[in-house]
């Protein structure tokens, strides 16, 4: 940004602390945070709240999932995840190429002394759920849209389910307990389903959000009657002042702060000029097909094991919602991601119609499937918020309460340090 284009830009009108990049479920919860702690917060995003991945995320408030994508089996099944159609894990070939050193590191974060590693503090994150969202449902009377039937998963090839049975039992060690079922528990919890399925787990802990956006619109609601402000702006990039910081948008106005705060999701590392580090933020897109007024088929969330997305009932309609596709945010929606989740509506519920609604979003994940929160160890008063993988409507409450710790000088509740900036040297 030339000194130029600096010198005629407009000035925004007010001042504020903080300014935070991205109202999706991570920066409108670190609004909320900021703003209980005294702080003048504005959200910066031009699109609506919550209308990014938190729009069309499967729903899960989901604890239990500190097992990352990372896997120390990816390289035997590298073949088919590359030229496989019918697979909930698809890597544009392309893409791999033009990001070989993101994919190289994802590689290597595979290895299990590093997915050991990510899991662990996955879930110490993951425990501090609920002090993290909680609070921030109840101020902003959105109680009524988070439902508490559990979680449920199943399998319908038994040797699976004793192959991933390890993994489950890790989730169990860390705080998320399960019930094994058999086809007629699993029968009598949800009769709709195709009796195909013979194995499965019962996770009773477990809470879903009718309607992710519905719930970020409400804390945003909550955010603006509490003072705060919202800039319906596109940040285009900062410069630091003698007394803190100019932060430009596409239509060359700025606004000036003190702290700033990028979480803008996969679209992180668009903001240009902030001196910050480059992060190796990559890319899962994520899928949703919709089947309006068919929400009662399931009373909870049920997830396919084999099949890597999940069945959820939401205000009005059933939501299938998942798989991983890592590939180029500009490339076009994918149709065969979404003919993998038709035909897996037909073989789950026996539903020959066309989805009424499909989706593609785009969940940020750094190659070792960690976030990041904390600051930046190059650019002053700059905070990263991102990097969340498939756990933003999950992490977002706890990343805002730590984010809100830290700019204000106290010891943050759960460790940070393993979600530094400063592992990626």
């Amino acid at each position: 940004m030339s000194w130029v284009t600096r010198w005629i830009c407009p000035e925004l009108n007010s001042d504020v602390h903080v300014a935070i990049a991205g109202a999706g479920i991570v920066g409108v919860s670190c609004a909320l945070w900021l703003q209980s702690r005294g702080f003048k917060v504005s959200l910066i995003d031009e699109n609506e709240p919550g209308s990014g991945a938190t729009f069309g995320c499967a729903c899960t408030i989901a604890r239990y999932a500190c097992i990352p994508i990372n896997d120390p089996d990816i390289l035997k099944r590298l073949p088919r995840l590359v030229f496989g159609r019918d697979t909930p894990f698809r890597i544009d070939p392309g893409h791999a190429l033009v990001n070989l050193p993101w994919m190289i590191a994802f590689l290597k974060s595979c290895k299990k002394p590093k997915v050991d590693h990510t899991i662990r503090h996955l879930a110490s994150l993951l425990a501090a759920t609920d002090e993290g969202l909680g609070p921030l449902i109840e101020r902003s009377g959105a109680s009524d849209l988070v439902a508490g039937e559990g979680f449920m998963t199943v399998y319908q090839d038994p040797d699976e389910f004793e192959r991933d049975l390890p993994k489950h039992r890790l989730r169990a060690e860390f705080g998320s307990p399960f019930t094994e079922l058999g086809e007629n528990e699993i029968r009598e919890l949800e009769p709709a389903l195709s009796h195909s399925f013979r194995r499965g787990l019962l996770f009773d802990n477990a809470h879903h959000v009718l309607d992710p956006q519905k719930l970020v619109e409400r804390l945003f609601r909550h955010f603006i009657e509490s003072g705060g402000q919202h800039v319906r702006e596109m940040v285009h990039g900062l410069v630091h002042t003698e007394d803190g910081m100019k932060i430009y948008m596409r239509s060359r106005r700025f606004l000036r702060a003190n702290r700033f705060v990028i979480c803008c999701g996969a679209h992180s590392r668009q903001i240009e000029g902030c001196d910050v580090e480059r992060l190796p933020l990559g890319t899962e897109r994520g899928y949703h097909i919709q089947y309006s007024g068919r929400q009662h088929l399931v009373k909870r969330p049920v997830g396919w094991g084999e099949g890597g997305f999940y069945a959820v009932p939401t205000q009005s309609a059933l939501r299938l919602a998942g798989t991983v596709e890592i590939a180029a945010l500009d490339k076009p929606k994918n149709p065969d991601r979404i003919a993998y989740l038709a035909d897996k509506a037909r073989r789950m519920f026996g539903i020959d119609d066309e989805p009424d609604s499909d989706w593609l979003g785009f969940r940020p994940t750094l190659p070792d499937a960690l976030p990041v929160i904390g600051p930046s160890v190059k650019a002053p008063n700059t905070y990263f918020a991102l990097g969340h993988q498939h756990l933003g409507l999950t992490l977002g409450g706890i990343t805002g309460k730590l984010v809100s710790e830290i700019v204000a000088g106290e010891t943050p509740s759960v460790d940070i340090r393993p979600f530094s900036a400063s592992r990626f040297k």
